[in-house]
């Protein structure tokens, strides 16, 4: 109904009420379809998660799994397979990295000091963009962590999983983290060759596989570069670390001394590991090589986003 208002001889103003409706204003729709229902926000979600690991991750243990099955010198008990297989192996291999990285990834950047970091160093990053809330991740962080060890069940490396779920709880839960720089890397190292192991028993078909004496030799190998250089992650994010309290190699002994070490520790492995396998003077080339490439960008290149 509606009311109109008219003026008269008698009486400045007379009320009169009409039947006839008044149509009520459409509320405005501002998204026929929020973003957040589709499956490609989803999937993009859950690769920004990941994608700082995709190269210091999957790709090297990629790499490490496939080769690492077919030696008899690393995993001697596991039937020489044919070439023909690879392609197949390589996905079950990415799979698996990519399945139980994702809850490690979550863990590591749910919590609200390292939501206030990666504001400072990742803002793509889902939680610092608001593509979900902490509480849906920490939702999402749970059912990955069901999802990895049913995969695990199926596509083998059920024993990476299991310490890699341990080791995430004492890295980003107990802070381990943030205590120290080498604590940090330690921790680095240790869920390094979880996934190497992993990925290895997976490409070799889900296998437990009984490694070599040779083989530990050369993880321990691996284990040391990983040690001795992996704070080179850190440059970049200092402003973020140092803001968040976290302690690195980096914050404790300076830019300048930490780009050294890397420079000179990754150059004395490019050395070591060639004589580890006992290789030539040809096998010397491309590791030293690639050392000097590194030393020479660490010092000549210096902004955040070379560091990167």
């Amino acid at each position: 109904m509606s009311t109109t208002m008219t003026q008269t001889k008698t009486s400045p103003f007379i009320l009169h009420v009409t039947s006839h409706p008044v149509p009520r204003a459409k509320p405005r729709i501002l998204h026929r379809r929020a973003p957040y229902a589709t499956l490609s926000y989803h999937l993009r979600t859950l690769y920004l998660f990941m994608a700082s690991d995709l190269k210091t991750l999957i790709l090297p243990n990629l790499v490490f799994g496939i080769i690492g099955s077919m030696s008899p010198a690393i995993a001697p008990s596991v039937d020489t397979f044919a070439p023909s297989t690879i392609p197949l192996r390589a996905v079950r291999v990415v799979l698996w990295c990519i399945i139980n990285l994702l809850p490690f990834t979550i863990a590591n950047q749910r919590l609200p000091h390292a939501i206030s970091e990666d504001a400072i160093n990742k803002p793509w990053r889902p939680l610092p963009a608001r593509r979900l809330s902490p509480a849906q991740a920490h939702e999402v962080m749970l059912t990955a962590y069901v999802v990895a060890g049913a995969a695990s069940a199926v596509l083998g490396g059920m024993r990476s999983c299991l310490a890699m779920v341990v080791l995430t709880y004492c890295y980003n839960s107990l802070g381990g983290s943030d205590v120290s720089g080498t604590v940090r890397n330690l921790m680095n190292v240790s869920f390094y060759l979880c996934v190497m192991v992993g990925t290895i028993e997976v490409a070799a078909g889900g296998l437990s596989i009984a490694f070599s004496g040779m083989a530990w030799a050369w993880f321990a190998v691996i284990g040391g570069v990983v040690l001795t250089t992996v704070h080179v992650q850190d440059l970049p994010d200092q402003q973020g670390d140092a803001a968040r309290g976290r302690r690195t190699i980096p914050l404790e002994i300076g830019d300048e001394m930490a780009r050294w070490s890397v420079a000179v520790l990754d150059l004395v492995w490019s050395i070591a590991a060639p004589m580890f396998w006992h290789k030539g003077p040809a096998g010397f080339l491309l590791p030293v090589g690639l050392a000097g490439v590194v030393a020479v960008r660490l010092f000549k290149n210096r902004s955040v986003k070379e560091d990167k």
